[in-house]
């Protein structure tokens, strides 16, 4: 679960630094934090038992005891190296006297201050010319590597070693765009401060996760009839606790110290048997259709007559999907109307839609929705490539009008002097109007009645013409003058008509 946090967390970093994926590196440092002390403290366990095995029978567990006690050195020494590499960091990001270094010189992901200072990682990590701390970093990994690797035997132990290079591989790739990326630098270059903290964090978990797996295997090599386990307790691990109606539910369950030469079996309370692939793990599948609360239970056993109860609850939700405008209850022809969509239980990687009559575009969690013609769209979800529910039906109006008003103006009766200073005609959105939408005035005409007679003139932009400011000069106390024939350009490329406007002179 850590591992698909971290790598969903990266992607999302690559597509946008919004606070809420920074907030999300600090929950997800502080999650792996949590991991490394119980597997820490798994791995302290595994070495006591380990020991006392050893003084039981020295001709046959001392050596590989021995072994274990110098891969948990070299293990707690790069751990330490690393952690230090951390302290330096955050105090290059956030000063000195950082908030986020403790006593017990830690590194709380909370009291860092600039989560999203690219410069530090930059400077601490890569440095000029390749000088950075990362290079070093990565030598040690490797170095760590081999060492741990030198304890595992290449014939027994080949799922070991595939799964500890995997956790410390430190290779070279290609972005997107197939631009060649250095380990280094797509860890650490320009990279914000906290997501530099928790690769760092997520190494120091890989290499106590490499202890553990070189540890368990020295054990095993003592023998697996001769060595034992003191406890054992049934583990049961979900996709999810939360499972969408006609979608399925998969758990893996297992013994967490379970003896690789017996094979544990699943007796279900409606009596079924689900049998461990030879990994061990049982995986076990079931397709709810009731809403609620479900529970999984039943017995896990060993060949050897151990037996376990397995009692496991998750909750079965609705496939109810939520459409938000998030303006306002109507979407409007011509422009971008930013749409949310949710669906419970999944994430916004797995949503798509389909609209009717109307062009649309995603934008990271928003759907930017263009309506055509027609008096309604239809927005289907589906997740995974599936619908869920019926199509949500929304209404389609065209953009209200704006309303005329003279530039530097807000009454409709103005003196000469105000006349003579306004620039022009704008045109305004109606103030309960969500959308900050620009229309500009394109061409209008002054009309007003002087000793008996009409004057007019037209003006083919949004500004006063001189022949038109010769009318306002023209006027008394108590005329009208009015502003016809008004045209307007809006953001969807259309011409408008404006209503007239007419003001009084004091």
């Amino acid at each position: 679960m850590i591992n698909m946090m971290y790598i969903v967390l990266t992607a999302l970093l690559a597509l946008n630094v919004s606070a809420e994926v920074l907030e999300a590196f600090v929950y997800l440092d502080k999650s792996i934090e949590r991991n490394i002390q119980i597997v820490a403290s798994k791995n302290k366990s595994m070495l006591n038992d380990f020991q006392k095995e050893a003084i039981k029978n020295e001709e046959k567990a001392g050596d590989y005891f021995r072994q274990a006690q110098q891969v948990a050195e070299e293990s707690e020494k790069l751990y330490q190296y690393i952690q230090e590499l951390k302290i330096e960091l955050v105090r290059a990001g956030d000063g000195k006297k950082s908030k986020a270094v403790t006593e017990d010189n830690m590194v709380d992901p909370e009291g860092i201050g600039k989560l999203s200072d690219t410069d530090a990682s930059s400077r601490v990590m890569i440095g000029d010319r390749n000088s950075g701390k990362a290079y070093e970093l990565r030598t040690k990994l490797n170095a760590y590597r081999e060492f741990v690797l030198s304890h595992v035997n290449p014939e027994r132990g080949k799922a070991v070693i595939s799964s500890i290079d995997e956790l410390l591989k430190t290779e070279d790739g290609y972005s997107k765009d197939k631009d060649f990326r250095s380990w280094e630098m797509s860890k650490f270059n320009r990279v914000p401060l906290i997501a530099a903290v928790t690769n760092l964090s997520k190494l120091q978990l890989d290499i106590y996760n490499s202890e553990s797996e070189a540890i368990t295997f020295l054990m095993r090599e003592v023998t697996a009839t001769d060595f034992k386990f003191t406890e054992l307790s049934p583990a049961v691990i979900p996709n999810s606790n939360y499972v969408v109606r006609g979608s399925e539910f998969t758990a893996e369950l297992f013994f967490a110290a379970y003896d690789n030469t017996q094979r544990p079996e699943f007796h279900t309370a409606g009596g079924r048997i689900w049998r461990a692939d030879p990994d061990g793990k049982i995986r076990y599948k079931e397709t709810p259709q009731e809403l609620g609360p479900r529970v999984l239970s039943g017995e896990l056993s060993l060949p050897d007559g151990t037996k376990r109860p397995v009692l496991f609850k998750y909750t079965v939700v609705s496939p109810n999907t939520v459409i938000s405008p998030t303006k306002m209850n109507v979407l409007y022809r011509g422009i971008d109307n930013p749409v949310s969509v949710s669906a419970a239980g999944a994430s916004i990687e797995r949503i798509t839609i389909n609209v009717s009559n109307a062009n649309w575009v995603q934008a990271g969690g928003i759907f930017n929705i263009k309506p055509g013609e027609g008096r309604t769209c239809e927005i289907t979800v589906r997740v995974d490539g599936q619908q869920l529910d019926k199509p949500q039906s929304f209404r389609v109006k065209n953009l209200p009008i704006p309303m005329p008003v003279l530039d530097g103006i807000t009454s409709k009766l103005v003196s000469k002097g105000e006349l003579q200073a306004s620039q022009g005609i704008r045109a305004e959105m109606p103030s309960d109007f969500e959308f900050d939408l620009k229309y500009r005035v394109t061409t209008f005409r002054v009309s007003a009645t002087i000793d008996g007679y009409t004057e007019e003139e037209v003006s083919s932009s949004n500004t006063f013409t001189d022949k038109q400011r010769r009318i306002f000069d023209r006027l008394r106390s108590g005329q009208r003058i009015m502003f016809v024939d008004m045209k307007a350009a809006g953001p969807d490329g259309k011409t408008v008509d404006l209503p007239d406007l007419t003001v009084k002179l004091r």
